[in-house]
């Protein structure tokens, strides 16, 4: 892929001094802005799938991975193998299931 789009995409993490929320991905420029919309909505993610998004390498992605964990963004997770390193986003799109409150639950708050 293109150097100075790599460079450029570097210098954006790297000139953020404090963490880097879900809300302050739509100040990044493409391709990192799309490939941030894209994992932070599955929540759990490959190096893999990141790269295939971003299309740098795979030693270029992992430094913007390496990046976006100091700036408190994603986390590796331990699901991790020596394969293949996984990743989990802060905030996600996922929800957790609901429940049904229980039948009684009018004679608790009465």
């Amino acid at each position: 892929m293109n150097e100075s789009l790599f460079e450029k995409t570097i210098r954006e993490l790297e000139n953020r001094k404090e963490d880097i929320r879900p809300s302050d991905v739509i100040l990044f420029s493409e391709p990192l802005r799309s490939a941030l919309n894209f994992v932070i909505r599955l929540g759990r993610f490959s190096l893999a799938e990141f790269m295939e998004k971003l299309q740098f390498t795979r030693e270029q992605t992992r430094r913007i991975t390496e990046l976006l964990v100091q700036r408190n963004l994603i986390v590796v997770s331990r699901f991790s193998t020596t394969e293949e390193t996984y990743y989990e986003s802060r905030l996600s799109a996922l929800t957790r299931p609901l429940s049904r409150p229980p039948s009684d639950i009018w004679k608790k708050i009465d």
